[in-house]
């Protein structure tokens, strides 16, 4: 039997002011090296991961970002369409 280990990756919204943090955060998980701390990068990461990624205070994060985090969200959930393996919760 393969088993297959997922990463539970919890990013909290509200703590998140810039783009720049919100890679900070994200580089920390990240497998690629030289990971490129933009979209195009994190969608990459994630249509080859088997990750569960749950992004806290929603709300928070678009407030803080604004437009980016609405580019943010849709990468993700456009990470997950293509990648049975990916699980995005958005609370």
């Amino acid at each position: 039997m393969k088993m297959s280990w997922i990463r539970k990756i919890v990013i909290n919204g509200k703590h998140i002011k810039s783009a720049d943090e919100f890679h900070d955060e994200i580089e920390g998980f990240t497998s690629i090296d030289g990971y490129g701390r933009n979209l195009d990068a994190l969608y990459d990461e994630l249509t080859s991961s088997d990750d569960l990624i749950i992004l806290e205070n929603t709300e928070d994060f678009k407030k803080n970002l604004g437009e980016y985090a609405d580019k943010v969200i849709e990468t993700l959930k456009d990470a997950m369409e293509n990648n049975e393996n990916l699980t995005v919760e958005l609370r």
